[in-house]
């Protein structure tokens, strides 16, 4: 059985929880929903850490992580996405969001497209809807 080990990663912006497991090249980062925490994953997280690397983290201002020293804008949590892998030694990984999660993901593709292999989107509303978030509305090309 894969050891699952929670702990803290002291980062610019605040320190972020988080919860790690497997030792597989390949790593996924498993992004919550508004509102929820990385427990959302603890189901899955024993069964993808057999073939993968596989990170959950509390959003900033989620769970266990301590409130962004900015704002809580998708950026915002797209750059404490990518501080936390390369703190953890992983330049490349796979994204898995949920909900809010699934911009976070979206957003993380989309600013650092040379750290993602694959992204996978779960019940994420924003993409083609007039429901997302304003910067999207305002954009419509991105729709």
């Amino acid at each position: 059985m894969t050891a699952i080990v929670d702990s803290r990663m002291p980062l610019s912006g605040g320190d972020l929880a988080f919860t790690v497991a497997g030792t597989a090249p390949a790593v996924l980062l498993l992004v919550h929903g508004l509102g929820g925490s990385r427990q959302t994953w603890r189901h899955l997280i024993p069964a993808l850490a057999r073939t993968h690397t596989v990170i959950a983290p509390d959003l900033p201002g989620h769970g266990e992580s301590d409130p962004p020293a900015g704002d809580y804008s998708l950026g915002a949590h797209a750059c404490a996405m990518r501080d936390l892998l390369l703190a953890l030694g992983h330049r490349r990984t796979s994204l898995v969001g949920h909900s809010l999660g699934g911009g976070v993901a979206l957003q993380t593709a989309y600013q650092f497209p040379e750290r993602t292999d694959r992204l996978m989107l779960i019940q994420q509303r924003w993409i083609g809807t007039r429901s997302g978030p304003p910067a999207a509305r305002r954009h419509p090309a991105r729709r």
